[in-house]
């Protein structure tokens, strides 16, 4: 029954938390920010990060052609002073680059390849400094079977998508690779669906096991305890019966039941057909026939 109970708990706790997180999430919390690191290759630089509406890393390689590519690093979009921005949308984050090209006010060529891109994948940046607009950079993407998507976009020194509009030798641009939200959402839907019921199949299990354990326990206790044998229930004895044995009748010849019955009927009857004087001498009479009959068996 307990284990029952802890069971519905964590269930009913487990469905506030995801409910929670997206109750956050559905008022603009980024609770699903890419944290990004960043490792050299030669003269790339690769990004390892995990986005949004995923549960597993990803790369992406940043390479320029016709220039010098300093370490990238990640910048929130409230930084970059961008309007309108709808992070759900950038699953991979934003990242901040610094170029050097070969010449000042030159172009370069900027890289970026990932197994995560697609087709549909575009590179979003500050395009109009004016009105502060965010959107397409201009690209050209290139999608070949086994192979990491790659984009590239042409970057001059001191334009429009140069942070400073000076052709100073430097380029800083803030980019972010940008994915419809449905891919987003459905992939968020996805991973917090089944990893709600995860956690409930780890926990359950672990409630198993720990049950398994609990029994385990108290019947190593029940074991290790003494216990006296139970005491046997008196024994009702039941009476004897004993058979009497049959007592041998011997058996009275016929003469001597006469006299016998003749002598009982004198000394009842007080003797009336003997003309008997006295009632005692009746009695002794019949008395002295029966005795007198039985010495001699009735021969007389």
């Amino acid at each position: 029954m307990r284990l029952k109970q802890l069971y519905i708990w964590t269930m009913v706790t487990a469905l506030l938390l995801a409910a929670y997180s997206s109750v956050w999430a559905a008022f603009g919390e980024d609770i699903e920010k890419p944290k990004p690191v960043f490792t050299q290759e030669g003269t790339d630089w690769v990004s390892e990060l995990i986005p949004r509406g995923k549960s597993t890393p990803i790369r992406i390689r940043f390479n320029v052609d016709g220039g010098l590519l300093s370490k990238p690093s990640d910048i929130d979009f409230t930084d970059a002073n961008r309007p309108n921005i709808n992070w759900k949308n950038y699953r991979s984050g934003f990242f901040l680059l610094d170029i050097i090209p070969s010449t000042p006010g030159g172009e370069v060529t900027l890289n970026l390849s990932s197994n995560y891109f697609t087709s549909a994948t575009d590179i979003w940046g500050f395009t109009e400094r004016k009105n502060n607009t965010w959107g397409t950079i201009g690209i050209k993407t290139k999608s070949v079977k086994d192979e990491p998507t790659a984009i590239s976009s042409v970057i001059r020194d001191g334009s429009v998508l140069d942070e400073d509009g000076t052709a100073d030798g430097k380029i800083q641009i803030i980019i972010g690779p940008r994915d419809s939200f449905w891919g987003y959402a459905i992939g968020t839907l996805i991973i917090r669906f089944f990893g709600v019921f995860l956690v409930l199949s780890i926990l359950m299990i672990g409630m198993l096991l720990s049950g398994k354990v609990f029994i385990s326990i108290e019947k190593n206790k029940k074991e290790a305890t003494p216990t006296s044998p139970p005491s046997a229930a008196p024994v009702k004895e039941e009476p004897e019966v004993y058979e009497a044995e049959p007592v041998p009748v011997e058996e009275i010849p016929a003469d001597v039941a006469a006299a016998i019955g003749l002598g009982i009927h004198l000394y009842t009857n007080g003797g009336r057909n003997l003309r008997l004087p006295d009632a005692g001498m009746k009695a002794a009479a019949a008395v002295g026939l029966a005795l007198h009959l039985e010495k001699t068996s009735g021969t007389e």
